[in-house]
């Protein structure tokens, strides 16, 4: 393949980049227009929504130029690094200069705008990058599926992965930004159920082991008699008499006469 080959498929590219960037521009300003007919429509008030498409559209054929010299990189590493230096010196041109305008609108000119706090004509880019690219994912896919089953030249379908793996990336990008400015949300996943776990030490209550309140008698009644009453006589009568009577007759009379 000569410099001239290569030169002239990246002519196509930035010729649809610059394609891709007025079609843009011109779809959504007149979708704002529309749009504008609302009595609540947010870019009612927005005098700056012209010159905002522009900067978009430049970002759009930035995007562009830039994905293809990527796609020519990849697809010159995965197809095993054929054929010498020339595709990714053709491939870098591409990458820079796509690269410097998206870097020189999003980081210099647009901060001098309201982009910031009206973000339909964001809106309207990140939708156009989701669509274009989410669709060049999927024509890349059934391009590599179409290389594999029908047993095509690995360099065809090493083209089809990189390009694949390139609007995959962009389109994700887009549309995850796209559905944040939005206002989506991801939804909560349910509560886990809780984990039931045995009682530590043993069977539950009631199961198992007998009631405390059994087996043993209680200290109260039962084996052997209470103190007060049973098995031996109590300290203030019986077993012995009483000192002051019986047995042996009291001092004061009885057994042996006064003197």
């Amino acid at each position: 393949m000569g410099m001239f080959d290569v030169m002239g498929k990246e002519l196509p590219a930035g010729l649809l980049g610059a394609i891709a960037a007025i079609l843009f521009v011109g779809a959504a300003y007149f979708f704002i227009s529309l749009d504008r007919q609302r009595a609540t429509s947010p870019s009612k008030d927005d005098n700056q929504v012209g010159i905002k498409l522009v900067m978009f559209g430049l970002v759009l054929a930035g995007i562009q130029l830039a994905s293809q010299g990527v796609t020519g990189f990849l697809a010159y590493v995965f197809s095993g690094a054929k054929g010498g230096s020339l595709p990714i010196r053709a491939a870098i041109p591409p990458i820079l200069v796509g690269g410097a305008v998206v870097i020189a609108v999003v980081k210099v000119l647009l901060p001098r705008t309201n982009a910031a706090t009206h973000k339909q004509p964001e809106r309207y880019l990140l939708g156009a990058l989701g669509l274009q690219y989410g669709v060049f994912a999927i024509l890349g896919i059934s391009g590599v599926l179409n290389g594999i089953f029908l047993e095509a030249p690995w360099q065809y379908t090493s083209g089809s992965l990189a390009s694949t793996i390139v609007a995959a990336a962009i389109g994700f990008l887009a549309i995850n930004r796209f559905g944040a400015v939005s206002g989506w949300t991801m939804p909560t996943p349910p509560p886990p159920a809780p984990m039931q776990y045995p009682p530590q030490g043993g069977p539950p209550p009631g199961g198992g082991y007998p009631p405390q309140g059994g087996g043993y008698p209680p200290q109260g009644g039962g084996g052997y008699p209470p103190q007060g009453g049973g098995g031996y006589p109590p300290q203030g009568g019986g077993g012995y008499p009483p000192q002051g009577g019986g047995g042996y007759p009291p001092q004061g009379g009885g057994g042996y006469p006064p003197r």
